[in-house]
């Protein structure tokens, strides 16, 4: 299940600024003229480090769970 921040100080569910340590590994594709494109990446690890809220700036933040979203369902 995904999760989702919630800033304790002002209650914002949507802008975060989030400091991220992440290591991928990519499969790239070159084009004939040498631009490399990433067809696949993998994450092989990833921590989050700090999130601090966009409106007040307050590092008091906590994870929700996220809401499920139910597929289009045929009646």
């Amino acid at each position: 299940m995904a999760t989702r921040h919630r800033c304790k100080a002002c209650g914002n569910l949507t802008r975060f600024t989030v400091t991220r340590t992440r290591r991928t590994e990519e499969f790239l594709h070159y084009s004939i003229g040498g631009d490399p494109v990433i067809e696949e990446t993998v994450v092989l690890f990833e921590e989050v480090e700090k999130v601090d809220c966009r409106w007040c700036d307050s590092p008091d933040i906590e994870e929700k769970e996220a809401l499920a979203v139910p597929d289009n369902q045929e009646e």
